[in-house]
C-alpha cells in the first residue's frame, strides 16, 4: 500500500510540473499591435496634407497620395486606427461615404521624427 501511495504522489507531481511548463506565456510577452499606415483617399483626389500642427493654418510638410504612406505614431486598433486622436482645428473634406465631412480630429504621424506631424483623420485612409 505504501508503494502505491508513493507512486501516486510522484505521478501527481509530474503532472503538475508538466502543467507549469506548458502554461501559456504571460501577457507581457504578447506583442503590442503595430501602428497603422496612413495615406490619402480616392474621395479626396488622392491628396492628404501632413501638417506641423493640428489645424489647417499649420504649415503643410508634405502631401501624401494614394500610393505613398506614412506611419501612425500610436498603435492601431480596428475601431480607432492611429488613435487616440487629438482635438484640434476644424477642417472639411470628403468622407469615406462620399459626403462632405466637418471634423476636428487629428492623428499624429511619423513623417519627420522627432518633429511632430499630423493628418486630418476624416480625410485619411488607414491600412492596419
Amino acid at each position: 500500500m505504501r508503494f502505491s501511495l508513493r507512486s501516486a504522489v510522484l505521478v501527481a507531481c509530474a503532472l503538475l510540473a508538466g502543467l507549469f511548463l506548458s502554461a501559456p506565456a504571460a501577457s507581457a510577452d504578447t506583442p503590442e499591435p503595430a501602428p497603422a499606415l496612413v495615406h490619402a483617399s480616392t474621395q479626396n483626389a488622392c491628396k492628404l496634407n501632413v501638417r506641423a500642427g493640428t489645424d489647417v493654418g499649420s504649415p503643410a510638410l508634405t502631401t501624401l497620395t494614394c500610393a505613398n504612406y506614412t506611419t501612425c505614431v500610436n498603435a492601431s486598433s480596428s475601431d480607432q486606427p492611429c488613435g487616440p486622436y487629438l482635438q484640434g482645428g476644424v477642417y472639411t473634406c470628403v468622407g469615406a461615404n462620399g459626403s462632405q465631412v466637418t471634423d476636428n480630429r487629428w492623428a499624429e504621424v511619423a513623417w519627420r521624427a522627432p518633429e511632430r506631424s499630423y493628418v486630418a483623420v476624416a480625410c485619411a485612409a488607414f491600412r492596419l
